[in-house]
């Protein structure tokens, strides 16, 4: 069994907001996004692609085809600094998160977490308007916090871009025909569906819009955030260094010796509810899905380990491998 990753460059046309939690009446974004945000719009997107209605049955074929046979990493921001496009990463020190890249030879923490919340983020504020008074509705008063889509570095304009990774295993395809599904040259492309995406929160107000750069696209890549990948397993493999932050949430039942943060993930999916007033409900985020309480983006590994990535991007321990929690 065997995978390509592609390196995956997309150039942020508006604000993106990818909700975390709130604080008061501030909603806070997340400083990335996360694989299952990405899954559920490459799934929407492809389940549209060449359709003029929303077909049921092919959102949930090609959405278990993202969770099995084609898998989508977290993605980082990054801008070009004059050495090309590097993922920004969190990482977690004594001295509180910071952010930047690095290699097994070389750590570039470029940003602190204040340093990078000033250039990477704003804040939005907004209210319901009552029509019959044309006056602010009691309560609806909130801020949204989002990622700038352009931001102002030693006096110049920077675009901000979004790095991320596709696994897609060999001979996979989807459907009743089990039509082969790649980038490209397949009975079903996935270039052109994900040319254009939209993600998180207030996307009806235009925030969200990510364009793919094609030229900044990079196909069959055997380094993933710095990481070698070994791409000849069941499921794509990372071997990551001690000393190295993970790039995505791990379950904190791992056998393993890391320091970090830690939070419960939970997310809605597809699924259906009983409601006393209204009966049943199907649609989209009925069903409440959680994978367990985890270590966060950017926790730091005390000892090298091999992990599996799964379904969401979520990281999971790699046989072989013997440690201890802390």
């Amino acid at each position: 069994m065997s995978w390509k990753a592609y390196e995956l460059v997309y150039r942020a046309m508006s604000s993106v907001h990818i909700g975390w939690h709130t604080l008061g009446y501030i909603k806070l974004t997340r400083h990335y996004i996360p694989g299952k945000t990405m899954w559920g719009a490459f799934t929407a997107n492809l389940s549209r692609s060449g359709k003029k209605s929303f077909d049921l049955k092919d959102y949930k074929d090609f959405g278990n085809l993202l969770k099995k046979d084609i898998l989508v990493s977290y993605f980082y921001p990054a801008i070009d600094d004059g050495d090309g496009l590097h993922a920004i990463l969190p990482w977690y020190t004594d001295e509180g998160l910071k952010y930047g890249k690095g290699s097994n030879e070389e750590i570039n923490w470029k940003y602190s977490k204040e340093h990078f919340e000033r250039l990477f983020i704003s804040s939005f504020g907004q209210t319901a308007i009552l029509p019959e008074s044309n006056t602010a509705e009691d309560k609806s008063l909130h801020e949204s916090e989002f990622i700038m889509s352009v931001i102002e570095k030693n006096g110049k304009s920077k675009a901000v871009y979004f790095i991320g990774y596709l696994f897609i295993k060999d001979g996979a395809c989807v459907g009743s025909k089990n039509q082969g599904v790649g980038w490209e040259g397949k009975d079903i492309n996935l270039k052109d569906p994900l040319s254009e995406i939209f993600i998180g929160g207030d996307r009806k107000y235009g925030w969200g819009r990510l364009s793919l750069d094609s030229k900044k696209t990079k196909t069959d890549v055997n380094i993933i955030f710095d990481i070698p990948l070994i791409p000849d397993k069941d499921r794509p493999e990372l071997k990551i260094p001690s000393g190295r932050p993970i790039p995505a949430h791990l379950p904190i039942d791992q056998d393993i010796e890391i320091k970090g943060d830690i939070e419960p993930l939970v997310g809605r999916d597809w699924g259906e509810v009983e409601n006393k007033e209204k009966g049943k409900i199907i649609g989209f985020g009925q069903e409440i899905k959680t994978s367990g309480v985890c270590w966060m983006p950017g926790s730091i590994l005390s000892e090298e380990k091999t992990f599996h990535v799964c379904a969401y991007g979520i990281l999971e321990l790699g046989g072989g491998n013997v440690g201890s929690t802390s």
